[in-house]
């Protein structure tokens, strides 16, 4: 009973994907064929099928599209789980990132309380979260809030506190609520790292703390050899934006400064990390150049090919199939202890 009910739901559900779609019941039909079609041929799921826009292409362009099928060849040995951890990613490479983090309770609270001290406001997040959940932000902590706050944190649950980043002020003006940041897509192309997306994320509300576009924020793609942004901002809901909705700064032809800076950046950090074939990066604007705010070895490809429809797997998705390593991913190890002997 269980498995009819599933089904009926699923079938129910295509259905409302694909009447706004059709004109009549023959386009209907024809629809509900392409859509088993491109579930066979592409391995797209539903929901891929719509934002993408595959009801609308030809089967040359359909191929050129990453999707959530293809997440299993790029995830070679060790990179489901290479960014688990932000605090040991980015032990990894510290001196590509420009500002000063720390791992709560593993520091132990002197070290705590000198970074809140140096830091008048601070951003702490899971170490192992995602999404943007569990993020908060503190400005001029006391001492006794400080202590306060540090008497809850758990070791089984750490929590990596960074300086909060000071970003450009055309990224400033853009949104000043929110750290804006880019979303890079990196792969490596004969053992270099080559950009291959990117995008624009921004949160859409004055109370907004992060830019993820999975928590309210949106997403515009950015052409790579300009820097400039070349379409509408998308929402998870597909909400399109031609302004940003709480500065009303225009979206469509944004120039993204310091571009350069963030595309050496994204390079750099990639060739020397050649563990992982694929990786997404948030990179923020700063006056000075580029930092980075944290890496994805397994990203949702959704709002990036969905906001333009335009795919991005023309490279890529020809390495996967020379480059599939059928090994097994071992289990995590957040080998905290190399940097916190003590704790």
């Amino acid at each position: 009973m269980k498995t009819l009910k599933h089904w009926k739901n699923r079938a129910r559900s295509v259905y409302r994907m694909l009447k706004p779609l059709a004109d009549s019941k023959f386009d209907f039909c024809v629809l509900a064929v392409d859509y088993l079609y491109c579930r066979l041929r592409f391995r797209v799921t539903q929901e891929e099928y719509y934002r993408f826009g595959f009801y609308d292409f030809s089967n040359h362009y359909r191929k050129k599209f990453l999707v959530k099928h293809h997440k299993k060849k790029y995830l070679r040995v060790q990179t489901k789980f290479f960014t688990l951890s932000k605090f040991l990613f980015y032990k990894r490479i510290p001196d590509l990132y420009h500002r000063d983090i720390i791992l709560a309770p593993h520091c132990g609270q002197d070290a705590f309380l000198a970074f809140v001290r140096k830091h008048p406001k601070i951003i702490i997040k899971p170490d192992t979260g995602s999404a943007g959940l569990g993020i908060q932000v503190y400005d001029n902590l006391d001492d006794d809030a400080a202590i306060s706050l540090f008497s809850e944190f758990k070791k089984e649950t750490p929590m990596i506190c960074e300086e909060y980043v000071r970003q450009h002020d055309a990224m400033q003006k853009f949104n000043p609520y929110t750290v804006n940041t880019i979303r890079f897509l990196s792969v490596l192309v004969d053992g270099k790292a080559e950009v291959v997306a990117a995008n624009l994320k921004s949160g859409a509300s004055a109370d907004a703390i992060v830019d993820n576009v999975n928590t309210g924020g949106f997403g515009a793609e950015v052409d790579i050899p300009t820097g400039i942004v070349n379409a509408f901002g998308m929402a998870a809901d597909f909400t399109r934006f031609t302004h940003h909705p709480v500065s009303g700064v225009p979206i469509l032809g944004f120039q993204v400064p310091n571009w350069d800076a963030a595309i050496d950046l994204v390079k750099q950090a990639h060739n020397r990390l050649p563990q992982c074939l694929f990786f997404a990066w948030d990179i923020a604007i700063t006056p000075d150049g580029a930092d980075i705010i944290e890496a994805n070895s397994s990203p949702s490809d959704q709002i990036t090919q969905a906001a333009a429809r335009i795919p991005k797997g023309e490279k890529i998705v020809p390495m996967l199939k020379k480059d599939i390593r059928k090994q097994k991913n071992p289990k995590p190890m957040l080998n905290y202890e190399e940097y916190f002997p003590n704790a």
